[in-house]
């Protein structure tokens, strides 16, 4: 029978991998009647056929399992699964990944509403960079020519089965690297209309849990690297055929494919023979496959490398290497408020280099990266310009799954009158409409700047200003689904500015004043001075109350202000105000407890 959607999830002993990314694909809110999962089992022999025709049988004829002979490569599998497929889209999982519940009826929605062949979701990793900025915005009926598409050539995408067809759009078959690539560029070659949802996080790419490699972890040969990378360089060539088009796109190829493999870390860890046949490899393709003028498109950092690429300089591509892995990003919070329920930061920060600010060289009107960084290069490499400042935001990041929402209001990267690449701005981060308008779900959020300078990416995590940091403050509001608590805290032991939203890990309590106070009859009042919200506020709330022998749940109201807020609490009767030792506030409606006794109520202080 037909469906809208089939999702195709390659498989070869994933082990417990699968469990969670076939629970997510199966649980979605699209109708059930709507889409089906196509796993293709690759020859396991971990006794994964064996779990997935259980799967299948509770599945109600939603999971569709098919073995093939182990080909050792995700091509095939995949292959297979797109020819096995009855929906009109085909969204790829890999067995080690999850779908945001959403995400088939979001991604599904965009594609019909805009006829797209190809429709990007926005992605979240727990071990892989990505480039953010093409998910800031959701957008339709883009093309590879007009829309940075080229930025994100991962296969996690729904595209239209019918398009794959025409075009005879497949993986290749057997050890092959950059496959996934290679399927991406034939796709969006061709694609008439591309769309991206950006305002859910779609995908989750993920860290294997139970140990092994990740599909695409596979280590390269430089010969046979570069050879595959020349197959997907094929297609731009065919599907661009105007070189002035072409030339951004070969950019993207030449930046990370060539230059992003000859330094970092890992060019530093590489041993002698590897690194001198992965240069020479490296060299043939700059020369014989990128325009020219690549090289001079390139910002000043990366320019440097490439002519040092191009000398078949190896000892010099590890000296610029390890002084790269030594330009930092540093970013202090210099104040810190909450303000009509936004978190109002003030940042200063900018470039380091071996843990002093970095200073840029003046030359004439012009600025030049400093000797200290690339000694050897001419001033012409050196040279700076407007687009070598090319990006800032604060991003709120999800300890729990790595999403990622961006805020770029406020923020300016430049270079002072003194050369100093620095950061500065305000940030308003708003938990209530952070997720593309939406509330952040409940977790802990790390809050961090990045910056991409001269074709590079830093990051770093806001640390407080030198007096030290402030103590946690919240923010409640009242929401659709009752009232919800947002608090801004330093993580420690090394402090850095994160936001608990719904107490995750942190209680409401810790920033109520003192014991309470009695305010006539039955009913107390707790000063909270560092819980903030709208002025005239009210939101249900309980008072675990801690009394010699016994604790109480009290119904009481918190009353919020922006400078500060309340607790009223009734006590039940028989209950004395003279009784009451300090106890827990929680926020919300969920009725008060009978009271019950104290196990440790010989000991207990409270």
């Amino acid at each position: 029978m037909a469906v809208d959607v089939s999702v195709v999830i390659p498989a070869y002993n994933p082990g417990a991998n699968l469990d969670a990314g076939l629970r997510s694909a199966l649980d979605q809110t699209l109708a059930a009647d709507r889409y089906e999962v196509v796993v293709v089992d690759d020859g396991s022999t971990d006794g994964t056929a064996e779990w997935l025709d259980r799967q299948a049988a509770a599945s109600g004829g939603r999971l569709v399992v098919h073995r093939i002979p182990p080909s050792g490569w995700p091509g095939r599998p995949r292959n297979v699964g797109v020819d096995l497929a009855s929906g009109r889209y085909i969204q790829f999982l890999d067995a080690d990944d999850a779908l945001h519940p959403q995400a088939l009826a979001r991604l599904l929605a965009a594609a019909d509403s805009s006829d797209a062949d190809v429709v990007v979701g926005k992605l979240a990793s727990d071990f892989r960079g990505l480039n953010h900025h093409v998910f800031r915005r959701s957008v339709t009926g883009r093309t590879i020519r007009d829309y940075p598409l080229v930025d994100t050539l991962t296969p996690h995408k729904m595209f239209r089965r019918q398009f794959l067809l025409d075009h005879a759009i497949r993986f290749a078959e057997g050890p092959r690297h950059v496959e996934d690539e290679h399927f991406c560029m034939q796709a969006y070659v061709h694609a008439r209309s591309v769309a991206v949802v950006a305002d859910v996080t779609c995908y989750f790419y993920r860290r294997r849990r139970t140990g092994g490699r990740n599909l695409g972890d596979t280590p390269i040969v430089p010969e046979e690297y570069f050879r595959d990378l020349g197959a997907v360089l094929d297609v731009l060539d065919a599907g661009v055929p105007d070189a002035d088009e072409r030339l951004p796109l070969q950019l993207r190829f030449y930046r990370t494919e060539v230059l992003g493999r000859l330094r970092g870390g890992q060019m530093l860890r590489y041993a002698d023979d590897h690194r001198r046949a992965l240069l020479e490899a490296a060299r043939a393709a700059a020369t014989a496959r990128f325009d020219p003028r690549v090289r001079d498109s390139l910002p000043a950092l990366l320019r440097i490398q490439a002519n040092l690429l191009l000398a078949g300089d190896v000892d010099g591509l590890v000296r610029y290497a390890e002084r790269l892995e030594a330009l930092r990003l540093s970013a202090t919070a210099t104040a810190v408020a909450w303000g009509d329920g936004r978190l109002h930061v003030s940042i200063s920060g900018g470039l380091t280099l071996d843990g002093e600010p970095l200073q840029l060289t003046r030359d004439g009107d012009d600025w030049l990266v400093p000797a200290s960084l690339a000694a050897d290069a001419p001033a012409a490499d050196r040279r700076i310009d407007a687009a070598d400042l090319a990006d800032i935001d604060c991003a709120l990041v999800s300890r729990a799954d790595a999403q990622l929402w961006s805020n770029v209001e406020g923020l300016s990267l430049a270079v002072a009158d003194d050369g100093r690449v620095v950061a500065t701005g305000e940030v308003a981060l708003d938990p209530w409409s952070a997720q593309a308008g939406a509330p952040l779900p409940a977790g802990l959020w790390d809050v961090r700047l990045r910056v991409s300078f001269s074709g590079l990416t830093r990051v770093a995590r806001l640390v407080p200003a030198a007096d030290g940091p402030a103590e946690p403050e919240a923010w409640v509001t009242a929401q659709p689904d009752g009232p919800r608590a947002a608090i801004a805290y330093w993580t420690s032991p090394q402090p850095a500015l994160a936001l608990d939203v719904d107490g995750w890990m942190h209680a409401l309590q810790a920033l109520v004043a003192g014991r309470p106070e009695a305010a006539g009859g039955r009913r107390l009042r707790l000063a909270a001075p560092a819980i903030h919200g709208p002025d005239g506020g009210r939101h249900p709330a309980q008072f675990l109350l801690a009394l010699p022998d016994r604790t109480v749940c009290c119904p009481g109201t918190l009353r919020t202000a922006p400078g500060g807020s309340a607790v009223d609490v009734q006590l039940p009767r028989g209950v004395s105000p003279a009784e009451a030792e300090a106890g827990w506030l929680r926020i919300g409606d969920s009725g008060a407890a009978e009271p019950v006794p104290r196990a440790d109520a010989a000991t207990a202080d409270s």
